[in-house]
């Protein structure tokens, strides 16, 4: 089973608070592990001033949206960024594609690409990240903590960040299960 490119949709079995409702891209998935971004989990920091402390608003011509937040990709490595997004055309020093069309780059420089014309069109800024052992992943999904979905670039990029956990339910077509539970 190889899950990478797929999202994890935590259920109601899900034991553990930090994880609860929560949606995760798995980035990679192999013989090793796994390794993913929880991508419903914002943090107070807009992308927009995460820019402007590490000085990557040097250009005016730049535009930024202001609404866009950082989110806590998980607990480990919380020190590290790990940028998910659409390709792009420009050179990026550690990138690599994920699914088709979706890239995971850890190298700062795409972010000097923010607010120009070579900037992915869409994105989402992480700082940390979740990471599994050899078949970890694959018994927390048999003890039904996750469900595997595909992934969407509606659920990645466009929709609520808080109402991605109930969308991945309802792409999968199990919305009425959410309302039996108490969850909706």
């Amino acid at each position: 089973m190889n899950l990478q490119g797929q999202l994890l949709i935590a259920t109601p079995d899900m034991n553990d608070d930090y994880f609860d409702r929560s949606v995760i891209y798995i980035c990679e998935h192999n013989d090793q592990g796994a390794m993913g971004l929880m991508i419903n989990s914002p943090t107070d920091l807009s992308v927009m001033e995460l820019l402007a402390k590490m000085d990557f608003l040097m250009a005016n011509e730049r535009s930024y949206s202001k609404d866009q937040l950082v989110l806590n990709g998980g607990p480990v490595s919380q020190d590290r960024g790990f940028i998910l997004h659409t390709s792009t055309n420009a050179p990026l020093l550690h990138s690599y594609e994920t699914a088709n069309n979706i890239t995971l780059t850890t190298s700062g420089d795409i972010l000097d690409t923010f607010g120009r014309n070579n900037s992915p069109e869409h994105f989402i800024v992480c700082l940390g990240c979740c990471t599994w052992k050899a078949d970890q992943l694959e018994q927390e999904i048999a003890r039904n903590y996750w469900l595997v979905s595909p992934s969407s670039e509606h659920i990645l990029f466009h929709a609520g960040y808080l109402d991605r956990w109930s969308e991945a339910y309802e792409m999968l077509g199990i919305e009425g299960f959410l309302a039996k539970a108490g969850r909706a």
